[in-house]
């Protein structure tokens, strides 16, 4: 089988490992520590130097979270093989990318060249998040979410990539692991609200999370 490479975290994992079970991928959940991970690196094994990564054999290795998804969902039949609905359901994952990124740059600020933010600053940007820039991204989700005769983003009548990728990133965004994001952010939006609820109660979900408790 595949072997998806990523932490022992859900991070930007998670939204593959869902996809797979759901569309009843053949996959080996690769779980590596951080010293395994400097190593691979430093023998070049990794794309862009990054996880995760999915080794499909050959020698070949896939990189970039969204790509892996989109061919891990086209391997299990959850990405549509008109081009309009493919389109779709690509901008709607390349829209996670632009709700997450102010988040991402506070937490991980080195990273982008903002090594010099301080705590200061980053939690004027948190707050400037929170009340104003996460609130407007998550009305355009609750807007697609209310115009979807199906409950998932793109009115697929399976999940899609896009459901895939927002669903275990909104949980995190209000799990208590982000300071100066409200873990009530959501509750103005209760179709986003009902769209994580419908993806935890599939029963492969139900059934991924049994076996593969999220670590503590």
């Amino acid at each position: 089988p595949i072997k998806l490479i990523y932490f022992n975290i859900p991070g930007k994992a998670e939204a593959i490992r869902l996809c797979a079970s759901v569309g009843k991928v053949d996959f080996e959940d690769v779980r590596i520590s951080r010293e395994t991970f400097a190593e691979m690196k430093e023998q070049g094994a990794l794309p862009y130097g990054q996880v995760p990564a999915l080794d499909v054999g050959d020698g070949r290795m896939l990189a970039q979270s969204s790509a892996i998804l989109r061919y891990v969902a086209t391997l299990g039949g959850l990405h549509p093989s008109d081009p309009i609905e493919a389109a779709r359901i690509d901008s709607i994952v390349a829209e996670e990318e632009d709700f997450f990124s102010g988040l991402t740059i506070s937490r991980y600020a080195a990273r982008f060249g903002y090594g010099h933010m301080t705590d200061e600053f980053r939690a004027e940007v948190r707050k400037n998040l929170n009340d104003e820039i996460l609130p407007k991204h998550l009305s355009f989700l609750e807007m697609l979410l209310t115009n979807s005769t199906t409950g998932w983003l793109a009115g697929t009548e399976k999940p899609s990539a896009a459901d895939f990728v927002f669903v275990p990133r909104l949980k995190w965004l209000v799990s208590g692991a982000n300071d100066g994001i409200d873990s009530n952010l959501l509750d103005g939006f209760p179709n986003v609200k009902a769209l994580i609820a419908k993806m935890m109660a599939l029963p492969e979900v139900v059934s991924w999370y049994e076996k593969n408790p999220p670590p503590q």
